[in-house]
């Protein structure tokens, strides 16, 4: 029963020290303003439109919160000793790092569904309907990024032993996430095949599968595609474009993208599973470290 004990201490811990509270009036404050501008200047909006509107805003907000939330987890007890007080006691420390895990994760949760369910209401207040499908669909794939940021930064803050590199991990990779990892794809496929991908605005080519999977092993764009397959409309993921990168966006077939059929790893499904995987592999790698880091 040590994991769940150190999840539930870790989660009221997060609402003593109001980032639970801090994270969850940031998420409604954005979507209050989101629906507010939209009444007062257009008066009204399709609902499943409206819907579709907070899936950017929550590709900006929702990593950095959850990056914010987790990268001090566990290098915050190293930091403050208290973390030999924790081991003192019957948690292990793969005990502590998966109790941090589900208790940062509870974090997340807890902010984003109490701001789709404001985003239900405000719905039916302002516009008098909502899109309950496409607002469902939205949070389900925003919780599975915010989880995957909190992996991310929860396996930095086990890895290493100081608040700078762990900041130095999370902020790198966002930024890697954002601006470069198609440029790295585009690298790889330049490499493999002797040419850049192809651009498809307008279509001038078939790409590799095996590319498009590289792509959508950066969580953003793998959001992108669980969003846009549970709302039934296209989401973009939040990434910087460049023409030497892998920019296979829009609403074109897959079969009319990538050379041959279409395996499996580019399903839908699978971009899920991608996402997931970014909530347990960084945790599983920073583990390693921890498991025989010295704590002084």
């Amino acid at each position: 029963m040590s994991v769940p004990t150190v999840a539930r201490k870790d989660f009221e811990d997060a609402v003593r020290s109001q980032m639970l509270w801090s994270m969850t009036g940031l998420l409604v404050g954005l979507i209050v303003l989101i629906y507010g501008a939209v009444r007062y200047f257009e008066g009204s909006a399709p609902a499943d439109e409206l819907a579709a509107i907070l899936a950017l805003p929550m590709q900006v907000i929702v990593p950095l919160a959850a990056l914010i939330v987790g990268y001090m987890a566990i290098v915050g007890e190293r930091r403050s000793g208290s973390i030999k007080i924790l081991l003192s006691l019957p948690p292990t420390r793969e005990d502590v790092v998966a109790g941090k895990l589900l208790g940062r994760a509870g974090v997340v949760a807890t902010a984003v569904l109490a701001a789709f369910a404001v985003a239900l209401v405000l719905g039916l207040v302002l516009f008098g309907e909502v899109a309950v499908g496409e607002l469902f669909g939205l949070a389900v794939a925003t919780l599975l990024l915010g989880f995957a940021f909190v992996g991310i930064a929860v396996g930095f803050s086990a890895a290493v032993a100081s608040r700078g590199r762990a900041m130095a991990g999370v902020v790198g990779t966002y930024l890697v996430f954002l601006g470069f990892w198609d440029v790295f794809v585009g690298g790889i496929y330049r490499f493999a095949t002797g040419a850049f991908p192809p651009g498809i605005i307008p279509m001038d080519g078939r790409i590799e599968p095996w590319a498009l999977a590289l792509q959508r092993l950066n969580p953003m764009e793998a959001y992108g595609v669980v969003a846009s397959g549970l709302m039934d409309q296209q989401v973009f993921p939040l990434t910087l474009q460049f023409p030497i990168g892998v920019n296979v966006v829009g609403n074109e077939p897959l079969e009319d993208v990538v050379i041959g059929e279409v395996p499996f790893y580019l399903s839908e499904w699978f971009s899920a599973v991608v996402l997931l995987a970014w909530f347990v592999v960084p945790v599983a790698l920073g583990y390693l470290r921890f498991r025989n880091a010295d704590l002084g």
